[in-house]
C-alpha cells in the first residue's frame, strides 16, 4: 500500500514535466514535418505545439484528475479508520476528552 501511494505521488510530481515533454516533442515533430514537406517551419512548429497542448491536456489532465480522486479516497479511508477506532473504543471521543 505504501509503495502504491509512493508511485501515485511520484506520478503527480512528474506530471508537469510530462506535459512539457509532450508539448516540446510535438513541437519538434511539427517542425520536422514542416521541414520534410518544405512548408513554413514556424507554422509546422506552431501546429505541433498546439497539437501537443491538446494531447498534454488530455493525458496530463486525466492523470491530475485521477490523482485528485486518489487523494480524496485516501482522506475518506483515513476518516473511516478513525471512525472504526473510535467506535471500538480505541480512541477517546473528542467532545468528552
Amino acid at each position: 500500500m505504501r509503495f502504491s501511494r509512493f508511485l501515485a505521488e511520484l506520478l503527480e510530481a512528474v506530471n508537469p514535466a510530462l506535459a512539457a515533454l509532450i508539448v516540446a516533442a510535438c513541437g519538434y515533430g511539427g517542425y520536422r514535418w514542416a521541414e520534410g514537406a518544405r512548408e513554413n517551419l514556424t507554422f509546422g512548429a506552431g501546429l505541433g505545439v498546439v497539437a501537443g497542448l491538446i494531447v498534454a491536456a488530455l493525458v496530463c489532465g486525466l492523470i491530475a484528475n485521477l490523482s485528485l480522486i486518489e487523494q480524496h479516497l485516501a482522506l475518506i479511508a483515513d476518516d473511516i479508520e478513525e471512525m472504526r477506532a473510535r467506535d471500538a473504543g480505541e480512541l477517546e471521543d473528542e467532545t468528552t476528552g
